[in-house]
């Protein structure tokens, strides 16, 4: 069964509301799966001061629990970040937010990944037992709950940086525009924004009417489940983001980062609007 059909099965599910009942079942497939049972006690037993969230946190943020892949890829892609902002932001002293931490994956990472000589770092979710999960075991981090709507608890103007690894992949559309003015309004003169997006290798999965919508460089979501949600799924053609979403950025980058997202980074300028 090629990646089309299984998402025509999935938008067929979404239709009918049931999406969601079958997100559980293959979160209880995952629970009693040998493999990932023999595997994951395998690495917690090398791995014994490494505190891994819920399984159920995990699958709701990331699809699955495997703790070998929690690891590897939060300090993979917290390397792909520190190299851009090692680059990127000049000062010493840096506010750096990742919006969208879900259970600490990457930012529980990051401040390793820096040559800034003074790091404060914080990092927020819709889930609030997530963040209540990453309080208590992720130290040098501050945490907090964001709202499914803005703004952020930060004044205007007041950070270095912000990092959302695979948040617009789940937003509606009203919500890209909200969300991107207050990140505006939150990020200093200059400072940075790091995004990731479906990318052109993401379209195979659109059906076709979806992808005649994605040519002609308009954004496609997947709604009919609650924004935020991993099932909620935007696709991102680089014109939208270019033209639109980035409109009063100015784009640094647009690179490769997953197998089917880019990364942009992108610097606040002009006068505020």
């Amino acid at each position: 069964m090629n990646i089309r059909t299984l998402h025509a099965i999935a938008n067929g599910l979404r239709k009918i509301g049931l999406l969601q009942a079958v997100d559980w079942l293959l979160y209880l497939k995952e629970l009693i799966n040998i493999n990932v049972i023999k595997a994951n006690r395998e690495f917690l037993s090398n791995h014994i001061d490494f505190p891994v969230p819920p399984k159920h946190l995990a699958f709701d943020a990331y699809g699955g629990f495997r703790w070998e892949a929690y690891f590897n890829s939060g300090v993979m892609h917290a390397k792909v970040i520190g190299d851009i902002l090692n680059k990127e932001l000049t000062a010493d002293n840096v506010r750096i937010f990742e919006w969208g931490c879900g259970p600490g994956r990457i930012v529980r990472h990051l401040r390793g990944a820096l040559t800034h000589r003074n790091v404060e770092l914080c990092g927020s979710d819709y889930n609030a037992e997530s963040i209540e999960w990453c309080r208590e075991n992720i130290k040098g981090v501050e945490f907090f709950t964001n709202q499914a709507r803005p703004p952020f608890p930060f004044e205007s103007n007041f950070l270095d940086c912000v990092c959302a690894v695979s948040v617009f992949t789940h937003l509606s559309e009203k919500m890209h525009f909200e969300w991107m003015k207050e990140l505006r309004r939150v990020l200093k003169p200059n400072g940075l924004l790091i995004i990731t997006t479906h990318s052109d290798s993401a379209s195979d999965r659109l059906l076709s009417h979806e992808k005649q919508l994605y040519d002609s460089g308009k954004l496609v979501v997947r709604g009919n489940i609650k924004g935020g949600k991993k099932w909620c799924l935007a696709y991102h053609p680089s014109e939208f983001v270019r033209n639109e979403l980035l409109e009063t950025f100015t784009v640094v980058s647009q690179n490769y980062f997953l197998p089917t997202q880019d990364i942009w980074v992108a610097k606040k300028s002009g006068i505020m609007v």
